[in-house]
């Protein structure tokens, strides 16, 4: 750890004086800066340009509302003389936007009330377009034009001319052009064009006459008006803005629009960016807000290069309710005030205009850095006096303590010490102390070396002090190390350290702080730590200690733990651990391995016989063997009682390993233990051996492959050492593995159950289903396999079990589902052998209440019946008024036995019958002896495993009951329906034979 740097008694002194002097500057400066004038300071001015921005928003407001925005009188004057020239038959108003020959009698005549309104509302542009046509059929468009007239006065400020030589035409028919003595723009045209890559354009025509069209009851045009957003005519270069309503009679037609522009140059005339702050870039912008998209659109900029026309804001609100914006690193403070142009609840109501103010922050807080400055150098000034004081003051009074410090370090502290004395009380009375604190410690020293001395343990210690060029050591340090003739009293530092670096050849670990040493030393080896630690980086401090008794118990410990009492051979952690760290090295290293798995013979009939002392001599011998017939780098191990491991590594080739193999084979074979009375007994051993990298490269594989094939020659040969057999590792593990999993299979209950339509054979309507088992586990997945495991392992009356607890389950749940009917009844496979027991009759009865007669127990005639078992079904069949069915009927050779003895109320045809019955006359007699016999008992027939339309066609011939196969459904989990052309096809069959059978009763 290290400690605090020691500092001079001056800088003792002139650090807090100078800490003092600048907290008393931060205070005053800290009043000022942070008791909010600064804050006041930029909050007024930001309210400047407030204040500007709204007295400036007031005059747009009024100029746009009261001004350009007063078309009422004038959309009056044109409607009224609309409809006289339409009374009279001069014009057609449904044909006015066709064409400039249909408008030219009212454009003549309203051309007078646009100049006026240009004049009387000091606008640069009046105009009034025709149309006619659905707006919604114009704006899917590429390219349309309209009728109509546009006059425009560039500028409106100057006095008016009387002949209008200040005004100019930009739209108008050629005919208009020559009875009006006004000249034409150099871009003028006789209509209007409109263009779909110009859709602000085309709005200033569809939006307010759209509008006049869905509001005719509006009581005023400001409903209905449109405020344009900057755009241009079609080849026109001038920017504007514009205000148009729709023209409506007083019939409510509307047949255009009368409206008038601002042009962009003419309102910058009006927003003069300048007095937002004189001398500093300033802008005036007209945005528009989105309400509903929540963003900004700036439709004219009074700094074009700064912020131009048509930009994407993005605002930024601080924690003091302003709002700022960010532009090309340039941080803008902004203020808006919007001028609420149209009527809440209005057609346009979400385009927000407003009019925004834009100064840079760093305007805005100009003053309030300049009085920072101020502040900043006043700060200066007056550290720089109180420093120089203080510098001083401290001086004056550090001297005297400097001259004892002096002093102080020319002692020699191996010595008591003595100093002069100042005179000065405190530091007089701090000198005697300092004397009686070195004579104290010098004692203490020489009690410390003499209790070291005679302690029991070797010990000894150090300290280096860099700083002092000093060195103390106590007097038995190298004698620990062994080196006798070392005396301590003449060392200094770089002498001791050089004596420590002859020591490094013993070193056998070594960390931060810690070196362990190992030295022969009389006759045995001896442990020497040394710990050491730094100190205030000028010194160290360590201590030597012999630890050779801790050690050597350490390693007794270690070796108890990872080796066998009785053999010394290595135990199975120690073993794993020394696996793991060779497996972890690679196949570089291993190279060609052999992993040996070793199971001693004989050892029980030895311990039963002689007693367990001769079998441990046995293992004995087999271990001393083991060692005596392997390299010595060979991994050897007991694992338990009689199983041992030989790990062989490092090797080119597999055939070398296998020539040490068969060494260690016939060595073992000549070893033996005597046995009372004086017989000879031979080790006999069994073993498998998995090689590296051959059959794995990793440890737990071929430890599991080894223990294999030992496992295959105890139980074949005994006495030998075979080699992993992958082919027959594989067989046993795919049969332990449906072992396991017909077992995780019972107890999980991972089976489910799909279900098959039975098919009434008359109808096609569905009678009922089968519901089919399907296992769920990676292996073990087909009906036919589980049943054949099952009865291998003895386990089928778990799998009775199993079957009628999840299919009712599952049939349940799909009638309450609505998937099945609930009149359909369920097949459900039983084992004639089986029985269910009490406990799952308890379950299913509880579960299925109402449904119990809905289930049919179907037994395979082939199934060998245990007549206990079927007694019991019986009084279950008529507890549930139930039924019994005869499954795969016609497959086995006691099917009338069983028929006979069964008495179900449904025998089911095996597929192997059905299978081509259309074309084999036999099987077709069995069936039809089947039927006979059924119907006179009232058993219903059932043709199971239906594939085609001709078998299906035959057994409905036959006359079957009901009908079950692929043809119809394949079972699903989801029960499936018959499709409406199999139904529609059974009921053809049926009427067809009935007609038949009519005829042939009339023809008898």
């Amino acid at each position: 750890m290290k400690t605090k740097k020691a500092q001079p008694i001056l800088k003792r002194i002139l650090i807090p004086m100078i800490l003092l002097t600048l907290m008393e500057v931060i205070l005053l400066s800290g009043t000022f800066i942070y008791g909010g004038t600064i804050q006041e300071l930029n909050q007024n001015a930001r309210g400047i340009v407030q204040g500007k921005v709204k007295n400036r928003s007031s005059y747009l407001k009024n100029e746009m509302l009261n001004n350009w925005s007063n078309v009422s009188y004038t959309a009056q004057l044109i409607n009224a003389r609309a409809e006289e020239l339409e009374t009279e038959g001069t014009i057609d108003l449904d044909k006015i936007g066709s064409s400039s020959q249909e408008c030219y009698p009212l454009v003549s005549e309203i051309s007078k009330y646009l100049i006026e309104m240009i004049r009387s509302n000091k606008v640069t542009g009046a105009f009034v377009i025709f149309n006619t046509d659905d707006p919604d059929t114009l704006r899917n468009q590429e390219n349309f034009a309209k009728p109509g007239v546009y006059f425009r006065d560039l500028d409106p400020d100057t006095s008016p001319s009387i002949r209008n030589s200040d005004l100019l035409i930009e739209r108008g028919s050629v005919d208009l052009v020559h009875s009006l003595d006004i000249a034409t723009d150099s871009m003028w045209k006789p209509q209007f064009e409109f263009q779909k890559e110009n859709p602000e354009t085309r709005n200033i025509l569809l939006n307010p006459y759209e509008q006049g069209l869905l509001n005719t009851d509006a009581k005023s045009l400001t409903e209905v008006g449109y405020w344009g957003k900057p755009h241009t005519l079609t080849d026109d270069d001038k920017k504007m803005i514009s205000y148009s309503v729709p023209l409506v009679t007083s019939q409510g037609k509307v047949y255009g629009v009368l409206g008038m522009e601002i042009t962009l140059e003419y309102l910058s005339s009006m927003l003069p960016s300048d007095e937002l702050m004189s001398g500093k870039n300033a802008v005036y912008l007209l945005v528009i807000k989105d309400e509903e998209k929540g963003t900004y659109e700036t439709a004219f900029s009074s700094d074009e290069k700064a912020i131009p026309q048509g930009s994407k804001l993005q605002l930024e609100t601080s924690n003091d309710g302003y709002q700022y914006l960010d532009l090309d690193s340039r941080h803008m403070f902004i203020d808006t005030d919007y001028l609420q142009l149209y009527d809440s609840n209005g057609p346009f109501e979400s385009d927000r205009w407003g009019l925004a103010g834009v100064v840079k922050e760093r305007d805005i807080t100009e003053f309030s850095r300049k009085i920072l400055h101020y502040i900043a150098l006043a700060i200066l000034f007056t550290i720089s006096i109180g420093i120089g004081g203080s510098i001083i003051v401290s001086f004056m009074i550090s001297r005297p303590i400097y001259a004892v410090s002096k002093n102080m370090q020319r002692l020699n502290t191996r010595k008591k010490i003595h100093l002069p004395r100042t005179n000065i009380l405190e530091i007089d009375q701090m000198e005697r102390s300092i004397e009686k604190l070195s004579s104290d410690v010098i004692d203490s020293a020489t009690k410390f070396t003499q209790i070291l001395n005679k302690a029991s343990v070797r010990i000894a210690g150090f300290e280096l002090d860099f700083k002092h060029e000093t060195l103390f050591i106590t007097d038995e340090f190298f004698r620990i190390f062994g080196e006798e003739s070392i005396t301590t009293k003449m060392l200094d530092i770089h002498s001791f350290q050089k004596q420590m670096e002859s020591f490094d050849a013993y070193k056998v670990e070594e960390s931060d702080g810690y070196a362990l040493y190992k030295i022969a030393y009389e006759d045995r080896d001896t442990y020497i730590r040394l710990s050491y630690s730094e100190l205030d980086g000028q010194r160290i401090v360590g201590v030597a200690e012999d630890i050779t008794r801790t050690i050597q118990e350490k390693q007794l410990l270690e070796h108890e733990r990872d080796h066998d009492l009785l053999t010394g051979l290595k135990n199975r952690r120690a073993f794993q651990r020394l696996m793991h760290q060779l497996f972890a090295k690679g196949e570089d290293y291993l190279k060609k391995a052999a992993l040996v798995m070793i199971d001693l013979d004989n050892l029980k009939q030895i311990n039963d016989k002689f007693g367990h002392d001769y079998g441990d001599k046995y293992i004995q011998a087999a271990a001393d063997s083991f060692r005596k017939y392997t390299p010595q780098e060979t991994v050897i191990a007991r694992i338990s009682g009689d199983e041992f491991y030989l790990f062989f590594y490092g090797y080119e080739s597999e055939t070398e390993i296998t020539k040490l193999l068969t060494k260690f084979r016939k060595g073992i074979a000549k070893e033996y233990i005597i046995l009372p009375p004086m017989q000879r007994a031979s080790l006999r051993m069994s073993g498998g051996i998995s090689w590296y990298p051959r059959d794995s490269r990793h440890y737990e594989q071929l430890l599991q492959y080894s223990d294999f094939a030992m496992y295959q020659i105890k139980h074949s040969t005994k006495g030998e050492i075979g080699n992993f057999d992958l082919g027959a590792y594989h067989s046993e593990e795919y049969i332990s593995q449906n072992r396991r999993e017909l077992t995780e299979l019972i107890e999980r209950e991972e089976v489910e159950y799909f279900f098959q339509p039975i098919v009434d054979a008359h109808t096609g309507k569905i009678f009922a289903y089968e519901a089919l088992m399907r296992g769920t586990m990676p292996t073990l997945r087909s009906p036919a396999d589980i049943l054949s495991l099952a009865r291998e392992e003895h386990k089928l009356d778990k799998i009775e079990e199993l079957t009628w607890k999840i299919a009712t389950k599952t049939f349940i749940q799909h009638v309450r589902n609505r998937r099945i009917s609930p009149e359909c009844k369920v097949f459900i496979n039983s084992l004639a052998d089986y029985r269910l027991s009490n406990q799952t009759l308890e379950l299913i009865e509880s579960e299925c209440k109402g449904y119990l007669d809905h289930f049919v127990l179907e037994i395979t005639e082939d199934s060998q019946a245990n007549q206990e078992a079927m007694d019991v079904k019986r009084v279950v069949v008529n507890r549930w008024n139930s039924d019994f069915a005869l499954d795969d009927y016609g497959s086995g050779y006691n099917g009338e036995r069983v028929l006979l003895e069964l008495a179900p109320k449904y025998i089911k045809i095996d597929r192997s019958i059905i299978f081509g019955i259309h074309i084999n006359i036999d099987k077709q007699k069995i069936v039809e002896n089947t039927i006979s016999y059924a119907k006179e008992r009232n058993i219903k027939v059932i043709a199971e495993g239906i594939e085609t339309e001709q078998e299906l066609n035959k057994v409905i011939e036959l006359g079957v009951d009901y009908l079950q196969g692929y043809y119809l459904a394949r079972p699903d989990g989801m029960p499936p329906l018959i499709n409406k052309f199999t139904v529609d096809h059974i009921k053809e069959l049926n009427e067809k034979m009935t007609m038949h059978e009519e005829i042939d009763r009339d023809a008898e």
